[in-house]
C-alpha cells in the first residue's frame, strides 16, 4: 500500500508537469516540438525526465514491497527521498532555481533507484540460487 501512495503522488505531479508544458505551448503557440523556445524545452524535458525515472522507481518500489523482504520504513524513506528529488529537479528546470537543486535532484534519484536495484538483485539472486540451482546460502 505504501507504493500505491507514491504512485498517486507521482501521478499527481506528472499531471502538474504536463499542465506546465501545455501552458508553455499555449504561450509560444508551438504545438509540436519546441521551436526556439527554451522555456518550452525546459518544461517538456522536466515532464519527460520525470516520467522516465518515476516509472522505474515505481516498478522497483512495488516489486520490493510486494515481496515483503524489506522494511516498510525503507519503502517510505526511499519514496520520500525520490519525490523530493524529482520536485527539486523539476523546480530548477521550470522555476529557474539554482542548478545545484537540479544536480541534487538527479543524484538522489539515481541513489534511490540504485538502492532499489541492488536490493532487488540481492533478494531475487538468493531465490534464484536456492530455487533454480538448489543451493542453500
Amino acid at each position: 500500500m505504501i507504493s500505491l501512495f507514491y504512485a498517486g503522488v507521482l501521478g499527481f505531479f506528472a499531471i502538474i508537469l504536463s499542465l506546465l508544458t501545455v501552458r508553455q505551448r499555449l504561450k509560444t503557440e508551438i504545438s509540436l516540438g519546441t521551436g526556439d523556445s527554451e522555456e518550452l524545452l525546459a518544461a517538456q524535458r522536466a515532464h519527460g525526465n520525470f516520467i522516465e525515472y518515476a516509472l522505474l522507481f515505481l516498478a522497483l518500489s512495488f516489486a520490493l514491497e510486494i515481496i515483503g523482504q524489506i522494511p516498510d520504513l525503507a519503502v517510505l524513506i526511499l519514496g520520500d527521498l525520490f519525490v523530493l528529488s524529482r520536485i527539486s529537479h523539476a523546480y530548477t528546470l521550470i522555476g529557474g532555481g539554482n542548478i545545484i537543486f537540479r544536480q541534487m535532484g538527479i543524484l538522489f534519484s539515481w541513489i534511490v533507484i540504485l538502492i532499489q536495484a541492488v536490493w532487488a538483485m540481492i533478494i531475487s539472486g538468493q531465490w534464484i540460487i536456492s530455487n533454480i540451482f538448489g543451493l542453500n546460502i
